[in-house]
């Protein structure tokens, strides 16, 4: 029996407090702890705890309603049966009635031979479905790929009209993804996405994309890798559209956030891929935002003078003062997270430079300011064991003809490419010569980048000799090819000035570069044969194409090769349709 003191122990008791805000959408357990739970301590979120929770399940008088509806469609259901027995009964023909009359059974009854058994079945022995009145309707889950806020009610009952009624629960804001789809989703992107933007070392993502508790950075960049993963497959086009929606509204929340949040390289990795995305499957204006905002992210990570202190001794005391300001001095320590940081920046790099070669637009990054040692074999980086690199400015000019380095990687080559189409750009952004010390310049330069060109060139022909070419090696060696006509093509529709010797050097630069803007028409379209031969191709690959048909508009009867060359790029773009948005608004520019 209850004592007294009992009673009022009871009757005192302080009322446990309910869950967090916070902790409730994350769905994990909430200390409930005052004035701040330890998740919110832990995050530095603000600990929300609201007085009531809102009731669960239906509203009132919901079910009554649903069940009301259901009772209605039932009574038509059983006047449609009364109606069609009732003609059944009156079909059978003369002949049946008297054999039935003289085997003396009933005419009320007709047989109905069933296909799986031999015993026969009559329209009176089936009971038609009359459910109970207390129906418990299962909660429809959605498919995973669709957002969760789904519909009410059943499919089953596609007649009925439920546009005015709330929904009878909520699931919070999210994608529902299960752990096979996690998986799956992981596994294409190393498979098939790494090859372009290897930017995500797999062990260390591994290690935190499954944790709960994981931060809002690190989910917006899984999720945008799984938005440029979906795109380079069939199995989830269905869910690249959500994918792509959810994680651009996570990044718009994180800039959103008060106080101003710290810039990760989660972050910037994470508008990187949605970019990469939207410029091949959304609007190119759209990705010039994105791109936009992903270059910001990486200038004010300063991820361009990683390596500052490792400068040659001619540039250390311009670099003195960067090197105060460079936040690598931390991360030195840890190979991979610095790694990472590179191969961030030079994806960048590699993007803004091509991307540019479509409208001649002005290059985001200065490589007078780069300080960043070219990305490590992949061997190391999927390892973690450290091996020192080279300054792209170094490599290019140091570049060994006889023997190709096996540690090149087809990453560092496209970044290296994607150097020299900078020069290029460069080159032809700059003002026309005017007098003669600034045309000589002009030859100077110009005889200097295609002798880069060629040395890249001759290098990639001795991969390929070796067995070494793949789909990203064959995109290289096709912006080399195209590198070459442009140069070709500034020549001879750029003159250098009126002058006697500026004509003069205009015509033996035109006859120097002919020749091997012949050959380069020549080797584009066997390049463009081999992408078709591989699995995937490089997704900026319609940009290098544009470029082509543009030069074979231009020269129009060149050579027997330049007649060949619009046709191939053509119906290359044709089958690429489909897989790259670049592709369809290519064709309609060509």
């Amino acid at each position: 029996m209850m004592t007294d003191v009992d009673m009022a122990a009871q009757t005192w008791r302080p009322q446990m407090r309910i869950a967090c805000e916070e902790c409730r959408r994350k769905r994990i357990r909430c200390d409930r702890g005052i004035p701040q739970c330890m998740s919110c301590a832990t995050s530095g979120k603000t600990c929300v705890v609201r007085d009531n929770c809102p009731r669960r399940g239906p509203k009132k008088g919901y079910l009554k309603t649903l069940q009301n509806k259901i009772e209605d469609l039932q009574a038509r259901l059983n006047e449609q049966e009364a109606s069609t027995t009732e003609t059944r009964t009156r079909s059978p023909s003369h002949e049946e009635i008297n054999s039935d009359n003289d085997n003396g059974g009933s005419v009320d009854t007709i047989e109905v031979q069933s296909t799986s058994t031999s015993t026969p079945i009559t329209l009176g022995d089936i009971q038609l479905w009359t459910p109970p009145l207390d129906v418990q309707f299962p909660i429809m889950q959605p498919a995973p790929w669709e957002c969760i806020e789904s519909s009410f009610p059943s499919p089953e009952f596609p007649s009925l009209d439920y546009s005015q009624e709330p929904a009878p629960f909520s699931m919070g804001v999210g994608l529902q993804i299960t752990p096979m789809m996690h998986n799956d989703l992981d596994q294409l992107y190393f498979d098939r996405a790494y090859m372009f933007a290897p930017i995500v070392q797999a062990h260390r993502y591994r290690s935190w994309s499954k944790q709960p508790n994981k931060s809002m950075q690190q989910t917006c960049l899984q999720y945008a890798m799984w938005t440029f993963a979906s795109s380079l497959s069939s199995q989830f086009q269905v869910a690249v559209r959500q994918l792509y929606k959810e994680t651009k509204q996570l990044l718009h929340t994180i800039e959103s956030e008060e106080p101003c949040h710290q810039v990760s390289i989660e972050q910037a990795q994470a508008w990187l891929l949605l970019a990469m995305y939207e410029l091949t499957c959304e609007d190119y204006h759209r990705w010039m935002m994105s791109a936009g905002t992903a270059f910001r992210l990486i200038q004010m990570l300063r991820l361009y003078e990683l390596d500052v202190n490792q400068s040659t001794p001619t540039t250390q005391a311009q670099d003195q003062y960067a090197a105060q300001l460079s936040p690598s001095a931390q991360v030195q320590d840890d190979w991979i997270e610095v790694e990472t940081r590179r191969r961030t920046f030079w994806l960048a790099y590699t993007i803004d430079r091509f991307t540019s070669m479509i409208d001649g637009l002005h290059m985001f990054f200065d490589d007078r300011m780069i300080r960043t040692l070219l990305p490590a074999p992949e061997v190391n980086f999927a390892s973690g064991r450290p091996k020192k690199t080279s300054f792209i400015t170094d490599l290019v000019r140091d570049g060994d003809l006889e023997r190709p380095d096996d540690d090149l990687s087809s990453f560092t080559e496209t970044v290296i490419v994607a150097h020299i189409c900078g020069l290029v750009l460069d080159h032809k952004q700059r003002p026309l010569a005017r007098t003669r010390d600034t045309t000589v310049d002009f030859c100077h330069r110009h005889r200097y980048i295609n002798a880069l060109l060629t040395q890249r060139i001759t290098m990639q022909r001795v991969h390929a000799s070796v067995g070494h070419l793949d789909p990203v090696l064959t995109f290289t060696a096709l912006a080399s090819q195209i590198c070459v006509l442009m140069l070709h093509d500034f020549i001879e529709t750029k003159p250098l000035g009126n002058k006697a010797q500026a004509t003069q050097l205009t015509k033996a630069l035109h006859g120097e570069y002919q020749q091997q803007a012949l050959d380069a028409v020549a080797d584009i379209p066997h390049l463009v044969v081999a992408l078709d031969q591989h699995f995937q191709t490089h997704p900026l690959t319609p940009i290098l194409l544009l470029l082509g048909a543009r030069f074979s508009q231009s020269h129009p009867g060149l050579n027997d090769a330049s007649n060949q060359l619009m046709p191939c790029i053509i119906s290359t773009l044709q089958a690429c349709i489909n897989l790259n948005r670049l592709s369809q608004n290519f064709l309609q520019l060509i």
